[in-house]
């Protein structure tokens, strides 16, 4: 028998506006996702108006319904160049994106800040009930000069790796062993990653196991 989890029954569905939209645009009534969500109308028109959002939990049916045309909605391009071959491989991923986090190389001169170049980048897309993708990138350079590639186009700058799915625990354990390993020319970054991954997952609604919380009474 299926055991439910607490923390994902509270967890509240930060695309529910656009999710009841869909449903809406579809046909059905505000009476009738209520009924199907075991809510009342009145939850149905705040979920509608963004005022207020739905459970996971609450949301499955409309999500069962509607959540491929929600993920064809929010989706980003990615590329990878192949440094010996120059071969192009394109990747469309879906999901929301949690985490955009870039890493600057500080370029001095006489002990003076120049300019901040984005050199690294960690991106996380959540795609759905407790999975996650990561995208690993760095900056694409010239081959002849060593230069970084520059475009209006921000996410063209970068050469992508996308990693297999992760759930919440593992995704941690990845991103703090990308803290240690692979920011050790950056070392405030390097420390300060696992910190702001808790915070923006935090901030999506994610209950992460470890943080001591302090709830308000309302």
């Amino acid at each position: 028998m299926e055991t439910k989890n607490p923390k994902k029954s509270k967890r509240k569905f930060k695309q529910t506006k656009p999710l009841v939209k869909l449903a809406l645009n579809n046909g059905w009534t505000q009476p009738e996702i209520a009924e199907t969500c075991r809510t009342q109308q009145s939850v149905v028109s705040a979920w509608s108006k963004g005022t207020k959002q739905g459970t996971e939990q609450q949301l499955k049916p409309l999500l069962e319904i509607f959540g491929h045309k929600l993920r064809r909605n929010s989706f980003r391009v990615y590329w990878c160049i192949d440094s010996e071959t120059q071969e192009k491989t394109f990747h469309k991923v879906e999901g929301t994106v949690v985490l955009n986090q870039v890493f600057y190389d500080a370029r001095r001169a006489d002990h003076r800040l120049v300019k901040k170049i984005p050199k690294q980048k960690l991106v996380v897309h959540h795609q759905g009930e407790n999975t996650f993708r990561v995208i690993f990138q760095n900056r694409l350079t010239f081959r002849n000069s060593n230069e970084e590639l520059e475009s209006m186009v921000e996410d063209a700058i970068w050469n992508s790796t996308i990693s297999e799915q992760y759930e919440l625990t593992e995704l941690l354990n990845i991103i703090d062993k990308y803290a240690e390993s692979s920011l050790v020319e950056y070392p405030s970054d390097s420390n300060t990653l696992p910190f702001i991954a808790r915070q923006a997952l935090l901030n999506h609604g994610f209950a992460i196991d470890g943080v001591v919380e302090y709830p308000a009474i309302w």
